[in-house]
């Protein structure tokens, strides 16, 4: 007689794969980048100049503001993961080789969309950028050339023409 077993859609992570261990050090390391980054972000907004008066709230109150809030959340993760034990992980799997490709390629177009922002524009690098990071994560249809043109779209007719922010 073969033992029972339990279905499929009910067996525990670990038998897919491997879990992701739970780590007070991992959820620190998050936390405190958390708020560096969003500490220099505070800092970046607030030295936005508005080139145009547009006589009421600056470009830079905005991104102040999210900024802010960022900050404000990323102390309070901070302080959870000072005082509260780490969660469990069982429901996430641990890193993977294609994960952390993706990653390191996410990182690489990055840093070239920044380079090519000050060579060719915004208009120009935009697009190709959000296609590339679109492909590196699986998009193999027509939404590879649709949604990068369109969002790019928006960004420059809201900032551009609408709040007379140059991009």
């Amino acid at each position: 007689m073969e033992p029972v077993t339990a279905p499929p859609e009910a067996a525990p992570v670990e038998a897919e794969g491997h879990p992701a261990p739970a780590s007070r050090r991992l959820e620190l390391l998050i936390a405190v980048l958390a708020v560096v980054l969003a500490a220099v972000v505070l800092v970046l907004s607030r030295g936005i100049e508005s080139k145009v008066d547009a006589g009421g709230l600056a470009p830079s109150w905005w991104p102040t503001v999210v900024s802010g809030a960022a900050l404000a959340i990323s102390v309070a993760l901070l302080v959870l993961a000072l005082v509260r034990r780490p969660p469990a992980r069982e429901d996430l799997q641990s890193g993977t080789r294609e994960g952390w490709f993706r990653v390191l390629v996410s990182s690489a177009l990055t840093v070239l969309f920044l380079a090519a922002w000050g060579l060719v524009g915004f208009v120009v690098a935009c697009p190709i950028y959000l296609a590339a990071l679109l492909a590196t994560y699986g998009l193999r249809s027509r939404g590879l050339v649709i949604f990068p043109v369109a969002v790019t779209a928006l960004i420059y007719v809201l900032f551009d023409l609408i709040l007379r922010v140059p991009l």
